[in-house]
């Protein structure tokens, strides 16, 4: 009995993990399902020293357990597409306030995975009345038979790996690999020590290589004296780029936006680059032209470290710098960041008026016409940086506000978020009005962008059906694509480019247009006639003519190249010089966010 109570157990615990991948969509490759099976068996071998009494017990435990991390991971993959992490501590309490959109990720099927819980507890029942009994002699065996078969099930392909010189769980890019890797079990494990060891270890200083690739990356762009126009930047919740020009039932779904692309530069192949940290990575990838970390948001984790920020640069060349949010002040801790990034103000909910909400916050209308006000008072040269918030998920919005006719749609959530859009063009359009009324526009730099996706382009969307999505390059613009548009002052001929970029970028290309030198930032100016390499947080990248995905199933540097015109799949030579050089440029920004790099550099 202790054999076939064991089998039962790592069967049902197996079963979980398939239950697992099909709700995610995610793959299940041999080498996975034999990672997870080695990490039942480290972790429970112990169990069989224990008496049929109480070990049954502690297995039924250990299933109600593994359910619950397993139905914690789904949800958040579903919002993230990645794992959890103990790095996510810090921003567990900010989750609170966007609560109506977690809770649209939980489905019924879910608490299937609750199932072998049930299933156990009924064999346990009907068992409850036999006793098994195993000498300790064998008991023992048994146990220390599993343990080593765990050991040699999980060290096996890691040593594999080490002899082809694939990267270590430490020198990834993405936690996704990890759990490829290492399966459920060895992620979490390997993250835990990371975690435990990320607060023990006082070394803070970069490697030498990673110094010098710092030093070899600080260029200056500036070839003459700074211009300097007042700067006005407003992010744009949740706003993809498939919006643009769309028609919903014949009517423009952002008209307004629309006519900007008549007076702008408007870059039709700009993509976010955000990762789990949404809205605020948006943020500080845009204002310190550095990548988003592997785990977890750095306005949570590492609020006051030094960046090279756009704020602090524009703050030293004399401008009056500001940040608007109609939010809480110390939410995602954006008082502490704003401060140490190089904001002189920071205007929060407690400075607008206390007017309609839609959503999380005041209605972008008033947000937008308010900050107007705002800035007024601010000494010019100034920098006004603005997120918008109405478009957030679940996309709530009063009746009296939808104004689109969406029949012939079915996802609730998919007209909402267009009737939130269509709002958030409205108050654009309003915004615009009146900064040309006030006199505000036509000296200005101004810059409108999406911070990223919708979260509603997954597989099987009907989002996804209605784009046409048949390739994985379709899909990769769909989900990736957000607008930027970027009104120089004293012009007003519109001008579409096509040239990619991403929000890393953004920092840069104002720097550039103002003639100044710029702090260390990863990004490139978008208007110079070099091509930018646009990277993900998995090391997927954008680049001239190709997008390669990463294929996160296998070892480090494996993935597809696709030519994104005829969305056909390509030799990888393609992208390979860009594959290692995308990778480096990841560890070497999670170095100098995790590091403080940027402080010793300065020093």
């Amino acid at each position: 009995m202790i054999f076939f109570g064991y089998a039962l157990y790592l069967l049902l615990a197996i079963l979980k993990f398939v239950l697992f991948s099909f709700y995610t969509n995610t793959a299940f490759p041999f080498t996975f399902f034999l990672m997870n099976l080695a990490g039942m068996l480290l972790l429970s071998s112990w169990t069989l020293l224990i008496q049929w009494k109480k070990r049954r017990w502690i297995w039924l435990t250990l299933l109600f357990l593994h359910s619950l991390l397993l139905i914690s991971d789904l949800w958040y993959y579903r919002y993230f597409e990645d794992m959890l992490s103990v790095s996510l501590f810090s921003q567990m309490l900010q989750m609170s306030d966007v609560g109506g959109g977690f809770m649209a990720l939980i489905r019924f099927q879910d608490f299937f995975l609750f199932a072998d819980v049930v299933i156990f507890l009924l064999i346990l029942f009907f068992t409850r009345t036999k006793t098994f009994e195993v000498t300790k002699k064998k008991r023992r065996t048994m146990a220390s038979t599993t343990f080593l078969i765990g050991v040699v099930l999980f060290a096996t392909p890691l040593i594999f790996s080490a002899v082809q010189d694939d990267q270590s769980p430490n020198q990834s890019v993405s936690d996704m690999r990890d759990y490829y890797q290492l399966g459920f079990w060895g992620y979490h494990g390997v993250d835990l020590w990371r975690g435990v060891m990320g607060v023990l270890d006082s070394e803070e200083n970069l490697s030498v290589n990673q110094q010098k690739k710092l030093e070899e990356n600080n260029t200056e762009n500036a070839d003459g004296s700074p211009i300097k126009p007042n700067i006005i930047m407003i992010q744009l919740e949740s706003f993809q780029g498939s919006l643009i020009g769309q028609k919903i039932n014949g009517k423009e779904l952002t008209p307004n936006l629309n006519e900007l692309k008549e007076e702008t530069l408007y870059f039709s192949s700009f993509y976010h680059q955000t990762h789990e940290g949404r809205t605020s990575d948006a943020e500080f990838i845009t204002n310190t032209s550095l990548y988003p970390l592997k785990s977890g948001s750095v306005y949570t984790r590492f609020p006051e470290n030094e960046f090279g920020s756009l704020p602090e640069l524009l703050k030293e060349n004399g401008y009056d710098t500001a940040a608007m949010h109609a939010y809480d002040k110390g939410f995602w801790n954006r008082d502490k960041v704003y401060e140490n990034i190089g904001f002189n103000h920071f205007f929060s909910n407690k400075d607008y008026p206390d007017q309609k909400k839609i959503g999380m916050a005041l209605n972008d209308k008033n947000f937008l016409t308010t900050s107007i006000e705002h800035m007024e008072t601010l000494k010019e040269p100034y920098f006004a940086f603005m997120v918008a918030l109405t478009s957030h998920t679940p996309y709530e919005i009063p009746e009296e506000e939808r104004e689109l006719d969406l029949s012939g749609y079915d996802d609730p959530m998919l007209k909402r978020y267009y009737q939130t859009v269509y709002y958030v063009d409205q108050a654009v359009g309003l915004m615009v009005e009146e900064l040309k009324q006030k006199g505000m526009w036509e000296n200005s730099l101004v810059i409108f962008y999406g911070d990223h996706d919708s979260g509603l382009t997954n597989e099987g969307s009907e989002m996804r059906k209605e784009a046409n999505v048949e390739s994985v390059v379709d899909a990769f613009e769909l989900d990736r694509q957000v607008p930027l548009f970027i009104k120089k002052p004293n012009e007003d001929s519109g001008q579409v480019i096509k040239e990619n970029g991403g929000q890393i970028d953004i920092a840069p290309t104002i720097a550039d247009m103002l003639n100044m030198e710029m702090p260390y930032m990863m990004g490139n100016s978008l208007l110079d006639d070099q091509p930018n390499l646009t990277a993900f947080r998995d090391g997927s990248f954008r680049y001239r003519d190709y997008y390669y995905e990463a294929d996160l199933t296998e070892d480090a540097g494996n993935g597809t190249c696709y030519d994104v015109s005829t969305a056909e799949k390509i030799s990888l030579d393609k992208c390979d010089d860009q594959i290692e050089k995308v990778t480096e440029q990841l560890r070497l920004s999670d170095a100098i966010i995790e590091k403080n790099g940027l402080e010793k550099d300065n020093e």
